[in-house]
């Protein structure tokens, strides 16, 4: 059984497409079979950012409405790694099980599925929470997105998802140290959500975005892979020094 993760925050603009992006390439590399699945109806990213927005033919509404296959709409990126788009349009329905019954059809032929959730705390979010077992919240360290991160953990407290875990992104060390955005010590505090990793800010991260290319850099790659091992269950260290 796969382990199903929705990625959330109630703010826009964290990071967290990027961050199902370069998870999803971590567990590939490693070989677990993944799936990503953008949950945005109407602004969708993930299929841009993984480089096949051309390519998309059928969505997950698709698969709802019986227009296709599970297996016609999903994408391969790569051997491990396959994606499920979101309709392009804004949807006058919720659907807010149907999302979930399509994950509980195939999760048996994946080992982690990512649910990239829509900013806000509405039927977006609802659609993925309703699918996932665990959730990671993404928060960047400014008062704003640290007080909407304490607030997507209480609304996806209920619905039912307690294993919750706190990952802080675009994270700069030097910054922090001069007060200029809070400390880890302090996002954990403002947010009572545990600490499962840090991404440190990098702008290569922005240019692979962008053009579409693998999201692997130097300064970020080993955030990313220690964060994949932690949510597989091994034990990594995490400290600071891990970030210069």
């Amino acid at each position: 059984m796969a382990k199903i993760i929705a990625v959330a925050n109630q703010k826009g603009g964290v990071g967290k497409s990027t961050v199902c992006k370069g998870l999803g390439l971590q567990f590939a590399s490693s070989g677990k079979r993944t799936l990503l699945i953008d949950c945005d109806a109407g602004l969708s990213s993930l299929d841009i950012m993984l480089g096949v927005a051309d390519t998309v033919t059928f969505t997950w509404i698709d698969i709802i409405e019986d227009v296709c296959t599970v297996s016609d709409a999903l994408i391969s990126i790569n051997e491990n790694l396959s994606f499920l788009a979101s309709p392009r349009k804004i949807l006058k329905e919720d659907y807010e099980n149907s999302l979930k019954e399509i994950i509980d059809g195939i999760e048996d032929n994946f080992d982690i599925i990512i649910l990239d959730a829509p900013a806000g705390v509405g039927r977006g979010l609802s659609r993925a929470a309703k699918a996932a077992s665990k959730a990671l919240i993404v928060a960047t360290a400014d008062e704003i997105s640290v007080k909407d991160a304490a607030t997507v953990s209480t609304v996806l407290s209920e619905y039912g998802i307690s294993d919750t875990r706190l990952l802080i992104n675009r994270y700069r060390l030097k910054s922090a140290k001069k007060g200029k955005f809070l400390t880890v010590d302090e996002i954990i505090d403002k947010t009572f959500v545990q600490l499962i990793g840090i991404i440190p800010e990098d702008e290569n991260i922005l240019y692979s975005t962008v053009s579409a290319k693998k999201l692997k850099t130097k300064k970020s790659d080993g955030a990313f892979m220690r964060i994949s091992k932690r949510i597989s269950g091994e034990n990594i260290a995490l400290t600071l020094s891990q970030l210069k």
